[in-house]
Formats: structure tokens, sequence, C-alpha cells
């Protein structure tokens, strides 16, 4: 039985390989047909009537397998009457008209504006065939006073290959001197040659399969019996408006140009005038670094106030002075998981408080009176739009400010879109209205792209329109001083001397972005840690080693009793607080919880701009030059045409 299986696996790994073996060939094979096109002839003779007989000889070389069965030539139905009388032939051999797809048969159809003739062929391995394909275009000739002419595109630019040679024999209705005869091919590397006075010769040698030849001969007037091309009169219309566009052009670039220059510089310069009309702040008297804060502001104020902005340093800065000013204190604590959190507890009232910080106190606490930061956490997000309206409401109303920093911020960059908006409808109904001329005077977009900048330039200067009162630009510039003083406190006060600056100032520091080196400079010169913190070392309670209850923990470092009131000389027992513990508390400064202090800053930011994550929906030249004056730009007879194998 195990014989048996051994037998059967081999024989079908060997059918696998051997299967691999002959599709591989096959299938690199079938990625390497080609098709090369050594040569490519037409001859091509006018008729009196005003018709065109082409006779096309197409030399073809057809590489790899599985083979080709099947040709195509296409003949664009521009600026011509019909193109009919096709036939196709190999060796003097003609083919069939048909449409049963059988080898030495073609058939033809219309489609896209386009005259299709398709053939088929016995199918053809790295073999070479020679077709002939005959097909008549009717009213190609345009008939001018000052000259007759024909302009064919000779070989298509849609053909997938390329073409080694081509020769270009045009017969002329009649018999003319050669200086009479004028002849131009498309591309300039082409050869042109009038060898009689009946005869145009094109050749050009190695035709890109992405290059169109079109050869455009003119003889006297006079030889073409028949009337004009139908097509002809409307042809010369729209050359007629185009010659006047372009006539017209040169006055309309510089008339939209001039426009748009314009408008590209008044704009900048109207948007610096609104600027410093609605949007610059009085001047005011510089003020000196002051060390002290100018006034009671709380820094919630203070910061949106310096920087016209209410934003997340303000709310931080402001749950820091409430907790200076013993509405709440925070404790270092490790979670359940090991992982460091932090616990607020709301110790006093809010009834002195403003808007903006009892929201602040509501959304962090709710009805309880502690509360772990982590539960905060895809909460609070919800309430930082209302306490960023109640700062700007706050500053607005005291007085610093024309009008709310926020409002008129999004007031000017809604106008800004709106005319953004204005700006790209009208460049769009202007481009509609003016899209006969945009091809020839291209600056004629010049004026709406003027105003779609000077909208862009308005959305961009929105965020710099609030204005503050002079009493708003007096006030900032003396925080400014303040904040300057901050910046280099060591040099103008000795810290170790001062110590108690730390807790007064370290909201301030915090709504400037100073906090880390306000922190580390306090913290080299011993300063104990604010009242208000407690670390995974110990707690001070408010007054710090300033004042306060201690007592002693287990670990013999003094403490307050978390449930011990907040104000008095004693601890819970009702003793005064030994000399000895007092001094411990003084070395358990800054530089003891500057990691934790600022690990709480951080893990408050991101936690109180926390949202919900998304919930996932599930869905996972010869001859002269110079012609007649009709005719000079309407374009090829028989132009887009095309051609392939297959």
């Amino acid at each position: 039985m195990h014989s048996l299986r051994m037998f059967r696996a081999l024989t079908l790994f060997v059918l696998a390989i051997s299967l691999l073996v002959v599709t591989t060939p096959a299938r690199a094979q079938s990625q390497s047909r080609s098709v090369a096109v050594p040569r490519r002839d037409a001859d091509i003779t006018i008729l009196k009537n005003g018709n065109a007989r082409f006779v096309e000889t197409w030399q073809v070389q057809f590489s790899g397998t599985p083979g080709f069965t099947f040709a195509l030539r296409a003949v664009g139905l521009q600026n011509v009457a019909a193109v009919t009388d096709f036939s196709v032939s190999e060796n003097n051999q003609a083919y069939r008209p048909t449409t049963s797809n059988d080898p030495n048969t073609f058939f033809t159809y219309q489609e896209n504006n386009q005259q299709f003739v398709k053939w088929f062929f016995p199918t053809t391995v790295n073999q070479s065939r020679t077709f002939t394909v005959s097909y008549t275009m009717q009213g190609v000739v345009r008939q001018y006073n000052d000259g007759d002419q024909f302009w064919p595109e000779v070989i298509e630019g849609k053909k997938g290959y390329d073409i080694s040679s081509i020769t270009a024999t045009i017969h002329l209705p009649s018999t003319f001197s050669p200086d009479q005869i004028k002849a131009v091919a498309s591309l300039s590397r082409a050869q042109i040659s009038i060898p009689n006075g009946n005869t145009i010769l094109a050749t050009i040698k190695s035709l890109a399969a992405n290059e169109t030849l079109e050869v455009r001969a003119q003889f006297p007037h006079g030889a073409i019996t028949a009337p004009p091309p139908p097509w002809q009169a409307e042809a010369d219309r729209l050359v007629s408006d185009r010659a006047q566009r372009e006539n017209d052009a040169q006055v309309f670039n510089l008339f939209f140009l001039f426009l748009g220059v314009v408008i590209l510089i008044t704009g900048p310069l109207s948007l610096y005038v609104l600027w410093y009309v609605k949007g610059r702040d009085p001047s005011v008297v510089a003020v000196a670094s002051t060390n002290k804060p100018p006034s009671d502001l709380p820094p919630g104020v203070v910061g949106t106030l310096i920087d016209e902005s209410a934003d997340l340093k303000d709310i931080l800065a402001t749950l820091v002075d409430l907790a200076r000013r013993g509405i709440l204190k925070m404790t270092e604590k490790k979670d359940s998981t090991g992982e460091l959190d932090f616990a607020f507890e709301k110790i006093g009232d809010d009834f002195k408080l403003r808007p903006y910080e009892r929201t602040v106190l509501k959304n962090i606490f709710g009805t309880l009176n502690a509360v772990d930061l982590s539960e905060l956490k895809e909460k609070f997000y919800t309430a930082i739009g209302e306490i960023k309206n109640q700062m700007y409401a706050d500053v607005t109303k005291m007085g610093f400010y024309y009008g709310n920093p926020q409002s008129t911020r999004r007031f000017y960059a809604g106008l800004g879109f709106a005319a953004l908006m204005l700006a790209i409808l009208f460049g769009c109904v202007f481009f509609e209205l003016l899209s006969d001329f945009v091809d020839v005077a291209p600056f004629a977009m010049c004026m709406p792209i003027g105003f779609f900048f000077a909208a862009i330039g308005l959305i961009i200067l929105s965020p710099f329109m609030p204005r503050r009162t002079p009493k708003g630009a007096s006030e900032r510039a003396k925080w400014a001083a303040f904040k300057r003083y901050l910046e280099s406190i060591e040099k103008f006060t000795k810290l170790d001397q001062a110590k108690e600056l730390f807790d007064e100032y370290l909201p301030y520091a915090i709504t400037f972005g100073l906090e880390k080196s306000f922190v580390q400079k306090f913290a080299q010169v011993g300063t104990p840690a604010p009242a208000w913190y407690q670390y995974d070392t110990g707690y001070y309670p408010p007054g710090g080693y300033y004042g306060g209850g201690y007592r002693s923990n287990d670990r013999g470092m003094a403490a307050m009793d978390r449930e011990s009131g907040t104000g008095g000389g004693t601890n819970r027992a009702g003793e005064m607080p030994s000399l000895d513990r007092a001094a411990s508390g003084m070395f358990r400064g800054l530089d003891s919880m500057t990691t934790g202090f600022f690990s709480m800053l951080n893990t408050t930011a991101s936690t109180l701009v926390s949202t919900p994550a998304p919930s996932n929906s599930g869905f996972s030249g010869g001859g002269g030059s110079g012609f007649s004056s009709g005719g000079s730009s309407g374009g090829s007879s028989g132009g887009g045409g095309s051609s392939g194998f297959g």
C-alpha cells in the first residue's frame, strides 16, 4: 500500500515537471510576438472628380507564436466626404469581402469617426507577407482660385509598430509646369521631390509607431471638374475663425496679463492694508523685564492674551494653578498593572473660579471628589472646545480684544474660503465663456488665477486678524516682559534665596512653554517639591516645608495624612511637627519629583486630547513653398487613422 502511494506521488511529480517544461517555452514565446514593417508605400492618384484612389503596399515580417491571423487599417473621416471601394489582395490574389473571418477575406465597418477595413490571412509564424490595400477617398481636394490643395494623411500615427522605409507617390489630375506645383511634408526629415509636371514623391527613412506622415500638395486651379467638397466651407470657416482668434490673441493676452498682474500685486497689498487697519495691534511703549506678574490674571487668560490662542498648554497651566491655589492635589500612583498613573483629588471650593476653570474641574471630577487620570481617557476631549470658547470669551469680556479672537479668525477664514470658491466658480465660468480664446490666448486665465491666490492669501492671513485693544496690547506687553524675566530668571534673582517663587510662577512658566528649564533651574538649588504634588516617596501638604501638618509614615519620611485637613500647624494627633521631620521634608525637593512631574504633564496632555478610536465597519521639401490662402490650417483629409495586427 505504501509503495502504491509512493508510485502515485512520483507519477504526479513527473507529470507536473513535464507540464512546466512544455508550457514555459510556449508562454515565453507568446510573450515575444512582434511585427516589423520593413516597407510601406502609398501610390495616390488624384482624380478629376475630386476623389483620390489610394493603393497601399505593406511589407510585413511576423515573428513569434502562436502566430498572427489578421490586420486592420482605419482611415479617419475628417475632411472627407466618404471612404469607399476597399479591396485587399496578396500576391495578386484578391481577398473576398465577407464577415466570416476566414483566411483571405476582409470586411469594412465604421467606428469612432473612422472607416475600418479588417482582413484575415492564414496563421503566420516567423514569416513575411506583402499586402495591397486599396480604397477611394471621395471629395478630398480643396478648391481655391489661387490653387487647389490635396492634404492626405499618408501614414497614420496610431500604428503600434515602426516602419523602416516609406515612399509616397502622388499623381496629380493633370500635367502642370513643375514651378506651379508646391509640396511639403509634416515631418522635416522627409524628402520631397517633383520629378515631372504631374508627380510628387515623398520619402522617409524610419517612422516611429506614434509618428504621422502627412503630405500637402498644391496645384493650379481648374483641373478638378467637380464642385468643392461639402465639408470645405465649414473647414474654411473654422480656419478663418481661428485666424481671427489668433489675430486677437495678442490683444487678449496683453489685456488679461495686465489684469492678472494688477490682481497679483494689489491682492497682497490689499491684504496688508486689511491687516494694518483691522488686525494690527495698537502701538505701546516697550516694557522692561519685570520680576513679578504684572497683575493677578490667571495663566489661562495670560496664555490666551499672549498668543491669541487658547490651547492645551493653557489648560494644563490652569490645572496646575488650581492645584497651587488649593483647589485640588495630585498624587503619583501605580495602577493594577504596575503602570504609572496619577490621582486627582478635589480639596477646595470653586465658588470664586472663572467659568473656564469651573468647566475644567467639572469635566475632571464630575460629581466625584477624586478621580484617576486614566479614567479621563477618551472623555475629557469633549470639553476642550467649550473651555477654549470660555477662555476667548473671558479675554474679550475683560476688554483685551475688539472681538472674540476665535470668532475673528473664523470670520476671515470663512471669508477666504468663500472667496476661494467664488474664484474657482469664476474661473470655470470665465474659461467656458472664453473657451474659444484660451487655446490662443492662454494669459486669459491670469485674472481668475489672480483672484484664486488672493483668496488663498486671505485664508493664510486669517490667524493674524484678532486685534487687541489698547488695554490688551498694553497688558500683553507687560506679560511679555514677565515672560522674558522667567526665561532668564537666574540672571535677575538668586534662586536659592527665592525658592518660594517656584510654586507661584510655575503655572505661568507652563503657559509660556518654559516649564522644563524653569523646573530644572529651581531643582538645581534644592527647591522643595510643591505642596500639592505627592510622588512615590512622599507627599507635601499645602504649605510644604513652609508650614503644615506632617506625620511620619512607615518609611520614616514626612507625609501628610491624606485624611487630615489642609490648614493649621498640627497633625491628626494635634501634635506640632518636630524640626527633624520638617527638615526631612526639605530634602525631598524638586530633584526627586522632576521625572514624575513631567510625566504627569505629558500624560495629562495626551489624556485630555485622546479620542475614541474610529469603529471598523468591517468592509473591506522639394518644389515651391507658400500655399494659397484657403485651408492653411484646416487639417489633413482622413486624419486620425490607425492600424494594427493580431
